[in-house]
């Protein structure tokens, strides 16, 4: 028989996509055990992504709704140990009880996840993964699950970096940069504010390593204890992380290979349509259109009847239309300009030419939205990542912060007329809407890459910075300083010797001309 012999194109084809169809298909093992929708959207294009290029996914998750658990193999982790926060008594607890409280949310996250039946069936199994994906904010009691199935370790951080997400991949951040709790954290302008916010984080060290990791470490120690590794190496073991946050709009900072920039990847690469009821309601407005929604963990719904009355009475005075996020079935009456329903397609909205204004509580998700999508915010944060973030869109100019604690109705009225009136913050919000788009490539394909990059490369290890090489003292040069005091301390030293000796001459010379 004669072999037919095929095109020179056909076969570069085919050996283009045999190692690709070898290298990348692999199996991942995903652990995200917080409830937070803003995690559900953060990761639904990821999964989409990773799931389109041919990856077996395993995703075990709090999520109470999320669509996208329903299309991949998913393990739901019931709220055994009832993980949720009281918000209307944290705020009266002492500075002590609030520590607590912290505390014991974080080792019941994780104790959630590890006495599941169907998690423990797995980790029983022989089931094999190549790579393992998690939240790694407080998640520190289930990273030997990596170790455990001997597969790569790779983190997500929903809100972005912090410090404790730096020393996972021996990054030793400077002392005053990026606290966990940014509540009270100043900009370093002044050697005054830099003293503060190092006495801040400081504080936030002390208590992480004495208060927060003993319990995570107990934890480890009990479902983990057959590994080899410690608690304090299997911490190491990042090969990546991907940080939910750009430089364009939080602040530059120095990175390692191992920690990834890709805030905005859950942004859609094609502008998203409305609904034509929606549609038609926000086209319809000659005045423009101001959205509202205030997020899950605070909803509208929850506001005392005193702010809900300012909000509704400052809406119906204005002239532009309203569309709010009010959750619940018990909803206060509205005028014809008002449009409330418990789902908005916020960032279809958000992209429509004719939202002038978005009113927001300052989620990650939704302040990288209104970046942009080029909207002024009036900024409502209460607390976590929300404050960092308004005060970010303040910095640029497309932002107004009010107290929705102690909202009036001068205030918020004042606020929204500014921002609507005021030409600048349109501008600024357009100019970090250009700065943020300008991108080599959207930040869903750069993650995409730098997953199947770690995959392909099995950790990437040379990616790591190892905390061997890089201790406290060469960080911040100690060696030197100490060096340096040693010799201006022994110069000083000589020159008050000499000037002792001086000294003791001269005494012993007038004693001298005095018996003379």
């Amino acid at each position: 028989m004669r072999l037919q012999r095929l095109p020179l194109e056909v076969i570069g084809l085919a050996v283009l996509l045999l190692p690709v169809g070898q290298t990348w298909a692999a199996r991942i093992l995903l652990v995200f055990p917080y409830d937070m929708h803003s995690q559900c959207s953060l990761l639904t294009p990821f999964l989409q992504a990773l799931r389109d290029r041919g990856h077996e996914l395993t995703l075990i998750h709090a999520f109470a709704n999320c669509p996208i658990t329903r299309e991949i193999h998913s393990i739901f982790v019931n709220d055994e140990y009832q993980t949720g926060l009281n918000y209307d008594d944290f705020w009266s607890l002492s500075k002590w009880n609030e520590l607590q409280s912290i505390r014991n949310f974080m080792v019941k996250i994780n104790l959630n996840v590890l006495v599941n039946a169907e998690v423990q069936m797995l980790m029983r199994s022989n089931v094999s993964y190549d790579l393992i994906v998690m939240e790694p904010s407080h998640t520190d009691a289930l990273f030997g699950m990596a170790a455990h199935f001997n597969a790569t370790l790779m983190g997500l951080a929903t809100c972005g970096g912090d410090w404790n997400l730096d020393s996972l991949v021996g990054h030793s951040a400077a002392s005053t940069f990026e606290p966990i709790m940014p509540i009270g954290f100043k900009r370093s302008i002044t050697l005054i504010d830099r003293f503060y916010n190092w006495m801040l984080i400081s504080e936030e060290w002390m208590m992480h390593k004495l208060f927060f990791l003993p319990g995570l470490r107990a934890l480890h120690d009990q479902f983990f204890g057959h590994l080899t590794q410690s608690f304090e190496d299997i911490r190491q073991n990042f090969s990546l992380i991907l940080l939910n946050q750009h430089f364009s709009l939080f602040d530059a900072r120095p990175n390692v290979p191992s920690l990834i920039e890709v805030g905005g990847m859950h942004v859609p690469k094609k502008r998203p349509e409305l609904p034509p009821d929606l549609a038609k309601f926000v086209e319809d407005s000659p005045h423009g259109v101001i959205l509202m929604t205030l997020g899950t963990e605070l909803r509208s719904s929850d506001l005392s009847t005193e702010t809900l009355s300012i909000i509704l009475k400052t809406f119906e005075s204005l002239p532009q239309r309203i569309i709010w996020k009010f959750e619940g079935n018990k909803r206060p009456n509205i005028s014809r300009n008002i449009y409330m329903n418990e789902w908005l397609p916020v960032q279809a909205l958000l992209a429509h030419p004719n939202v002038r204004l978005f009113i927001s509580h300052g989620g990650i998700l939704g302040t990288l939205e209104a970046a942009y999508y080029a909207k002024p915010v009036l900024g409502m944060p209460l607390f976590f990542d929300q404050i960092r973030n308004m005060d970010r869109m303040n910095e640029a100019g497309a932002a107004i912060i009010v107290d929705i604690l102690k909202l009036t109705r001068n205030d918020f009225e004042s606020a929204i007329k500014q921002l609507l009136d005021h030409p600048k913050y349109w501008h600024n919000a357009q100019t970090l809407s250009q700065r943020i788009r300008d991108q080599p490539m959207h930040p869903l394909d750069a993650a995409v890459f730098w997953t199947e990059y770690i995959i392909r490369h099995r950790g990437a290890p040379y990616m790591r910075v190892s905390p061997s090489n890089m201790k406290f003292i060469d960080y911040y040069c100690v060696d030197k300083l100490l060096m340096i005091i040693a010799r201006l301390s022994f110069s000083i030293g000589i020159v008050v010797y000499i000037v002792r000796k001086l000294l003791q001459y001269r005494e012993k010379f007038s004693r001298l001309l005095r018996l003379i």
